[in-house]
């Protein structure tokens, strides 16, 4: 009898545990990515080098094959095929079509906001540039212009000059699947997200963050902070919040994750939302802050399975993405045995290495590893943090060699952050 499979599309950091957790239950693993050297394709049963996107595709490829689940975690863009591919090939569990169109489509998101009544802010959305640029010309600057239906901080910028948008719905519309992009006002506040799971139609379990980003202009993730500090009446308003959006979306079962801001009065404005597990290491966060193993859920609940989704502690954690500031060649590291060591290191995880070559932080999928810290105190996980930057450093060769330093003194070599994976 052939061994069923569960068919994970993507094979990247945020899709590769799924992996690991698949095989763990005792499924075999199809992996699908696009990337020939995707981390996945090494640990899949077998590889599909091809497109996430083409569902009927990729139903044939597998037909001889007991498909017993689809998945795709951290990937909007993956979403509306794994819905396509549970129809076809008639697995368990079937994503609830409003949900998925939200996830992958930000304006279709705005308007649900808007017909809940829940507080949302001016946009424009269009595959029509003359018409972006005429639109957001309303609107108060800076904007926030990114794809419609990408994630991965793909395409995203923020404009603070009407001159330099037409630049920036360009490189938008070059991410975008369908053409759309989607110009935003700008909000100011806290940055938050929360990583949700439902079961029944009720709030099983929720995670809330602080997340950093990379600030302007591309204002990518860069790390989260669980648990949020909110005032009581802000998280009650979230969570009744999150139900309503959840439950207009006919979402009852399963992951869910959003982007939003906290301003001065204590509003929340939903930025975002994904019907599926957070990229960004989202669920591992999860796991040290409260023992919950949401990658195990999200598989049980795929394969029509019972899941556990109660907290077995509750954690000060940190997640901090590393990365570079460099295009080039990952030369030398230092430090990683030092930060190992530390009490409040509580697992490391590289994606490059000596030798690979790594990108400067302008996507998501740019990161080079993550670094997760467990602690009493904010400010505990705060000291961590920085004596990990002061210990870990890597160098970096650029492709374009750095322009000559003055003759009275050396060039300071390139060096950032790195860390490597605990075992």
């Amino acid at each position: 009898m052939t061994k069923p499979h569960i068919l994970v599309l993507g094979g990247g950091e945020d899709q590769l545990p799924a992996y690991h957790e698949a095989r763990r239950l005792g499924y075999g693993v199809v992996g699908v990515d696009q990337r020939p050297d995707a981390l996945g394709a090494s640990a899949a049963d077998l590889f599909l080098c091809m497109t996430t996107r083409d569902p009927e595709r990729i139903a044939a490829m597998v037909g001889h094959l007991d498909i017993a689940a689809v998945i795709s975690p951290a990937s909007d863009a993956a979403q509306e095929s794994v819905a396509e591919l549970s129809r076809l090939l008639r697995t368990p569990h079937q994503p609830a079509p409003d949900a998925v169109r939200a996830s992958v489509d930000k304006g279709y998101f705005h308007e649900v906001l808007e017909r809940l009544g829940l507080p949302t802010y001016a946009y424009i959305q269009s595959a029509d540039p003359v018409e972006l640029r005429l639109a957001a010309a309303a609107l108060p600057l800076p904007v926030i212009v990114k794809p419609s239906d990408s994630s991965g901080s793909k395409g995203v910028q923020v404009v603070a000059d009407q001159a330099a948008l037409p630049e920036a719905v360009a490189e938008a519309q070059r991410y975008s699947f369908s053409g759309e992009v989607i110009v935003e006002e700008m909000l100011l506040g806290r940055h938050l997200s929360a990583e949700a799971f439902l079961r029944d139609a009720k709030l099983a379990t929720i995670a809330v963050t602080e997340r950093s980003t990379t600030g302007a202009p591309r204002m990518i993730t860069t790390g989260h902070m669980v648990p949020a500090e909110l005032a009581p009446a802000t998280e009650i308003a979230l969570r009744s919040m999150v139900m309503d959006v959840c439950g207009a979306l006919g979402h009852t079962d399963g992951p869910v994750n959003f982007d939003f801001v906290v301003d001065r009065t204590e509003e929340i404005r939903f930025i975002e939302m994904g019907a599926r597990l957070g990229g960004n290491g989202m669920p591992l966060l999860v796991r040290h802050a409260y023992g919950i193993d949401t990658y195990e859920a999200a598989l049980r609940l795929a394969l029509g399975l019972p899941f556990e989704l109660q907290a077995r502690h509750d954690k000060k954690t940190a997640l901090q993405i590393l990365t570079t500031d460099t295009d080039g060649i990952l030369r030398t590291v230092e430090g990683a045995d030092e930060v190992r060591a530390l009490p409040q290191t509580a697992e490391l995880r590289l994606f490059a290495g000596p030798g690979s070559r790594v990108r400067r932080y302008t996507q998501a999928g740019h990161k080079l590893g993550y670094l997760l810290l467990v602690a009493d105190s904010y400010g505990e996980l705060r000291e961590a943090q920085a004596r990990a930057r002061s210990l870990l450093r890597f160098g970096v060769e650029p492709d374009t060699p750095p322009a000559p330093a003055p003759a009275q003194a050396d060039a300071a070599p390139i060096r950032t952050d790195l860390l490597t994976e605990k075992r």
